[in-house]
């Protein structure tokens, strides 16, 4: 699990009883600065970090959208921060690791020295997750020195229990490291305990307790001590709402007893799975969810393996919507970012300009003088501008076709970059959900908990993905040869009922998991016009969908019809239906409304890349509901000439 330690320091205070949330609400209200307003926010989402994450993530997108309206840098950072722990919570490295650089790259410009050290901390924190101890070591000594020379005992404390959560990893890990040694480990957790104490901090004294506890437990000086202090400080963090500290504490209790194989070890892995979907802290109770469906699924209790394999699709489901969404909010703010620095561009290019005319009308008076005092060469002075205005026309037209030249090169380059970020998009989707089958495979394998029956279906599933991904990749990557120099589209006649029973091939397992009876209704000698590799891509995404949309044990249906020079493809299923606010939006992209859980208009990337594959193929996509149960996704392109 990830280490709570990383995100202390949310608030000036150094505890968080519920009073305090009150009071920073009831502020919220009647504050009327806009900087203080982002700061009660992001104090807000440090408070319920530990308690509920959805809520924290609202708080943190409130004042990160308005400190960049009102260009408040400090508030900007802090929501950075806040944002990394967030998706090191969702278990999302990748975006965890952007907004702390983010982060601190702005404290850096700031030049503010507190959020710069409890930056660093969080990164070495993160570095060690990620394995790379040298990264984590460094950032942690950076962090070090700086908490020495800030004098601040509020960043000291969490960066000394820090140090001792890093150490207690290597040393149960049997990694040397020069940076961390066991007298000063034990020093810094008893300083970190002492000065928790003083300044009445709640959540480092829950979680310095739990640390002293498992050193009882693990060094096995005093177990049963400890497993009762663990006891106790997981039923304190229940009762004063932590709920990440309660998860954090059963998640050792069930690691201590089942290496001690006492059989209440599943006990403890039930409530680590009950706190995280209360918390919303569902991602890291993933690996327990899957044991225990995998432990009562092999003991045939259906109606326990039933609520944990509902539970674990759950979970599943909504990682790959966090992620997904997770990823276009961090695009969005990229391209903000970008517009903000075109739009100073565009100002200092209007000040040059500015000042460029302030110089011609004094070079203009300066002229006018002159010729005042040399009025006898005013004829030749006269001839010598009719003659420089022609050479000005002459360079202005050359110019304009210079101008004109290198507007076409530049429409032609934004065709060729639109079309290769078409190219990436197309990967990226078609390889996602492929691979990450492939990795949940291997994690169910690595757990050593399935039978040798179970996990020869299971190879034998990672052999078919592993063949399905290449053939598509060697697809791909014919066609992209084929486009490096930009798109050209040239048609050729294809099958769609050989193609569809391809697509479906690779989502064969989707089916017989929920029990989806699928039926091609398309005659197999029926041919029209497109790009194979563009075309191929949107009969992978419709079906695709369709299967993760459809209830379980329902039908879905791939017909085609014929009029007159065109064929229509019909991907009709038996799902929930497409919500009547999204229909006007389906194909094309708009943010989600911040803090909210319902989208407000526009589909996932994939749509709106058949939407744009299917333009260039002079074609039509249409998406609706049907009047019973279900929707209907819909092509037409060009009949082949060969049934014409």
């Amino acid at each position: 699990m990830i280490v709570f330690a990383v995100t202390f320091f949310r608030l000036k205070q150094a505890y968080a009883q519920l009073h305090v949330i009150r009071q920073l609400e009831s502020a919220t209200i009647t504050t009327t600065d806009s900087a203080q307003y982002v700061d009660l926010m992001n104090q807000l989402a440090g408070q319920y970090q530990h308690r509920q994450l959805d809520t924290c993530f609202s708080y943190l997108c409130t004042a990160r959208e308005i400190a960049q309206r009102q260009g408040y840098k400090r508030g900007e950072a802090a929501a950075y921060r806040g944002l990394g722990s967030y998706y090191a919570y969702r278990d999302n490295s990748y975006l965890s690791f952007r907004f702390y650089l983010d982060a601190l790259n702005l404290y850096k410009q700031l030049g503010d020295s507190a959020g710069i050290c409890q930056t660093s901390m969080h990164l070495g924190v993160y570095y060690q997750y990620e394995k790379q101890y040298q990264e984590a070591a460094g950032y942690m000594k950076q962090a070090m020195s700086m908490s020495d020379r800030l004098k601040n005992d509020t960043i000291l404390r969490t960066l000394l229990a820090n140090y001792y959560f890093i150490y207690a990893n290597d040393l149960r890990s049997n990694r040397s490291s020069d940076f961390i040694d066991r007298k000063r480990a034990y020093q810094a957790l008893a300083s970190a305990r002492r000065m928790a104490v003083k300044a009445n901090d709640e959540r480092l004294l829950l979680y310095t307790g739990m640390l002293q506890a498992q050193e009882l437990i693990y060094a096995k000086t005093a177990i049963n001590d400890g497993v009762t202090r663990l006891r106790n400080l997981i039923a304190e963090s229940e009762k004063k709402g932590y709920i990440y500290h309660a998860m954090y504490g059963y998640a050792h209790l069930a690691i201590f007893k089942a290496r001690s194989k006492q059989a209440d070890s599943l006990a403890a892995q039930r409530e680590v799975a009950r706190l995280a979907m209360a918390g919303g802290f569902r991602e890291l109770a993933l690996p327990v969810v899957a044991k225990l469906y995998a432990w009562y699924d092999a003991r045939h209790e259906e109606d326990s393996a039933q609520l944990y394999g509902d539970m674990m699709m759950e979970i599943v489901e909504k990682e790959e919507l966090s992620k997904t969404q997770g990823e276009l909010d961090y695009i969005d703010y990229y391209m903000q970012e970008k517009k903000l620095r075109a739009l100073q561009l565009q100002h200092d290019y209007q000040q040059q300009v500015l000042d460029k005319k302030g110089m011609e009308s004094r070079h203009r008076y300066a002229i006018i003088i002159f010729l005042t005092i040399l009025l006898v060469l005013i004829v030749l002075l006269l001839v010598d501008v009719n003659r420089s205005h022609r050479r000005s026309r002459q360079h202005a037209a050359r110019l304009g076709e210079k101008n004109r030249e290198i507007s076409e090169k530049n429409a032609l380059l934004r065709t060729q970059d639109d079309f290769k970020n078409k190219l990436i998009s197309l990967i990226a989707h078609d390889f996602r959900v492929p691979l990450n089958h492939i990795i949940d495979i291997t994690d169910l394998l690595k757990d050593h908990s399935l039978s040798y029956d179970d996990a020869t279906a299971l190879f034998k599933q990672l052999e078919t993905k592993s063949a399905h991904t290449l053939h598509i990749f060697d697809s791909i990557l014919r066609w992209i040869r084929s486009q490096l120099s930009g798109f050209v589209y040239t048609p050729v006649p294809c099958q769609p009922a050989a193609m569809i029973h391809e697509a479906l091939e690779l989502l064969k397992d989707n089916c017989a998991e929920k029990k989806i009876h699928v039926t091609v209704n398309i005659p197999g000698q029926l041919a029209l016009m497109a790009d194979r590799e563009m075309l191929q891509f949107i009969h992978r995404n419709l079906l695709h969908n369709a299967i993760k949309f459809s209830a379980a044990g329902s039908t879905l249906q791939v017909n085609a019809t014929v009029t007159g020079h065109h064929v229509t493809v019909a991907v009709i299923d038996q799902g929930r239906g497409i919500d009547p606010d999204m229909l006007p939006h389906l194909f094309e992209y708009r943010n989600r409304e911040k803090g909210s859980g319902k989208s407000k208009g526009g589909a996932g990337l994939a749509l709106i890349i058949c939407k744009d594959f299917m333009d260039k193929m002079g074609g039509v996509i249409r998406g609706g509901n049907n009047v019973g149960p279900g929707s209907t996704f819909t092509y037409t392109l060009p009949l082949a000439a060969v049934q014409q």
